[in-house]
């Protein structure tokens, strides 16, 4: 019974998601395969919803206005899910599937699932405790979508956390961490598309999905509150309808796959100028259109782009002079930015020098990318690497598919992809686009060796899909493994939670006490995600100042009454000291532990 909200939970989003979609379906090429348009429905579905609930939390973000969008989206799906169930009766079914391929995508989808279940952990270094689950909770808590004052972060695109916070609505905490699974699907309904459209046999389908979820670098970015996996489906399936747009509803389906992804992560801003770039590339050599109509259509796709992304850089604007924020330092010089401190931007930063570092620079560090991305991407601050098959294969795939412009789509963006990631920030989870691509011409390059070389070639191509596959699942299964335990076991959940949950004793305590209303943090490094009450933080961690005075905590406690403050939570710095006094007036200690204090405002 502790995991069924959570499942409910996302099998309500799912739907409504698809419900959305289905208001795309007649934009869609007449040539898409039926995985085409259910991986377009989904994503489309997914980011119209998150969009929706961005708009509708900028006033009312109240339970009731998620249910309301929620059920609007079940219901559009009805009537289509109603015909696709007649349609699958009365066609039969020849569909056959390769059984060690599938099985390993069913192992690995399992796991994922299972895994899913399990509450969140960890502390402030865990992006999703620090920003992605936090905003969420922060907004369900005040009935509106609002950056969370003590972490810039939350003021990045929000187009899937909105989506965390109505599943946290309906789920409770659990639910987000499902949300997982609905990432692998869509990224591998992408990736299925792509091979199909690329010419691989329905085996090849099958085999591309098998070394899509056992990539360590991928399948990261894929659970526990990231959203790369998600992020990086938008931009393949962008590619998808891209190299192939004909007519001005292909580039208009173009144009919202791309304003979905930048209002997920400010990244897709470059990605858009890609995709724009080798679409208008690639239709110049086809020679699909005259240079009119192709204008129009990239116009087209600029406008809705534009249109589907503003709500969320238009908040931004509104509320801090600036539609990226925080902002990089070029945009300084172009609009008034309110609000950010000098010494917050300096620690943002310093954050992205040292995030971005990988494997250096240089044309030398650059052509050797594909070996360090094989063999040593720890360096790229990964869970590991993207396995041996794409160096191994990839090369034969891209000479196989020479002569077809939309493999050569392919090629040139995930080269430009991949410029541009080397010169901006290496972080591996940044590049999941490319790795995808990198599986698919691995495993063209695998079937054209198998088909047309000799025996020992077969067995060693082979022998390298074999050794990307063990590598995958040794690295992934038993990172998942506390995990699984977590989701299976009660108590080891809760043995877990007070291991890897700082200051948790505290935590509950504070949740437990009806007493308690109002909660101030005052170390800026103490994860408030796990508050459920209503608190303030005068320091974040970047050192946004929340409140007048933030940096001087005496000041903040003379003001603990206006501030309607019920209660203190003071832990130990690093440095082994509390940041309040043993005794400090006007409080009194109510729960102590070795490392952490909770005092009640008398």
């Amino acid at each position: 019974m502790r995991v069924f909200p959570a499942i409910f939970a996302n099998v309500v989003l799912f739907a409504s998601a698809l419900g959305f979609g289905g208001l795309l379906r007649r934009l869609f090429p007449q040539s898409f395969s039926p995985i085409d348009r259910l991986a377009f429905t989904l994503l489309g579905g997914l980011g119209l919803l998150g969009t929706v609930l961005f708009c509708v939390g900028q006033f009312w973000f109240f339970r009731s206005a998620i249910l309301l969008v929620l059920l609007l989206g079940v219901a559009l799906g009805l009537k289509p899910a109603a015909q696709a169930l007649r349609n699958s009766r009365a066609t039969p079914s020849n569909i056959s599937l390769p059984l060690l391929p599938a099985a390993i995508v069913a192992i690995v989808l399992l796991v994922t699932a299972l895994g899913g279940l399990a509450l969140p952990t960890g502390d402030m270094n865990n992006d999703s405790i620090a920003y992605h689950y936090l905003g969420p909770k922060v907004w369900l808590r005040d009935h509106l979508i609002r950056p969370v004052p003590d972490e810039i972060l939350t003021s990045f695109p929000a187009a899937v956390e909105t989506q965390y916070a109505a599943l946290m609505a309906l789920g409770g905490q659990r639910a987000p961490q499902f949300f997982a699974l609905i990432n692998l699907i869509s990224i591998l309904l992408v990736t299925a598309g792509l091979a199909n459209r690329l010419g691989l046999s329905q085996s090849g389908v099958w085999w591309t999905s098998a070394l899509i979820v056992t990539m360590p670098a991928l399948y990261r970015g894929a659970y526990g509150g990231f959203l790369d996996v998600l992020f990086a489906a938008f931009v393949l399936a962008a590619a998808r309808i891209a190299f192939d747009a004909e007519t001005p509803r292909h580039y208009a389906v173009f144009g919202l796959l791309c304003g979905i992804a930048m209002a997920t992560k400010y990244t897709a801003l470059l990605s858009f100028f890609l995709l724009i770039s080798c679409s208008l590339v690639i239709s110049l050599w086809t020679r699909r259109q005259g240079h009119a109509a192709l204008a129009k259509n990239l116009a087209i796709s600029c406008a809705i782009a534009i249109a589907v992304a503003s709500p969320f850089y238009l908040r931004n604007w509104i509320l801090f002079g600036c539609p990226i924020y925080p902002p990089p330092p070029l945009l300084l010089r172009v609009f008034a930015v309110n609000g950010v401190l000098p010494s917050v931007m300096h620690e943002l930063e310093r954050n992205v020098r040292e995030s971005g570092m990988g494997m250096g620079s240089g044309i030398g560090h650059f052509l050797l990318l594909p070996f360090n991305l094989t063999y040593h991407t720890a360096n790229f601050r990964g869970a590991g690497g993207i396995g041996l098959l794409p160096l191994a294969l990839g090369p034969f795939g891209v000479i196989a598919s020479r002569r077809d412009a939309f493999a050569k789509g392919l090629v040139l963006f995930a080269v430009l992809q991949t410029a541009a990631w080397f010169g901006t920030a290496q972080v591996s989870r940044y590049l999941i686009s490319v790795y995808g691509i990198a599986v698919l011409f691995a495993i063209i390059g695998w079937e054209n060796v198998a088909g047309a070389t000799s025996k020992s070639a077969r067995v060693l191509s082979a022998l390298a899909v074999a050794c990307s596959l063990i590598y995958g699942l040794i690295m992934i299964l038993p990172d998942r493994r506390d995990d699984l335990h977590a989701a299976l076991s009660s108590s080891f959940e809760a043995q877990r939670r007070l291991q890897e949950i700082p200051f948790l004793e505290s935590f509950d305590y504070l949740n437990h006490d009806p007493s308690v209303s109002k909660v101030l943090i005052a170390d800026p490094y103490v994860a408030a995600y796990y508050s459920d009450k209503s608190y303030i933080k005068p320091l974040g961690r970047w050192g946004e100042e929340t409140l007048p005075d933030a940096a001087d905590l005496q000041k903040i406690l003379a003001a603990l009454p206006r501030l309607y403050i019920s209660h203190v939570l003071d832990v130990k710095s690093p440095e082994g000291t509390f940041r309040l006094p043993d005794h400090p007036p006007g409080l009194a200690l109510v729960f102590q532990r070795a490392d952490q204090r909770v005092y009640r405002v008398d």
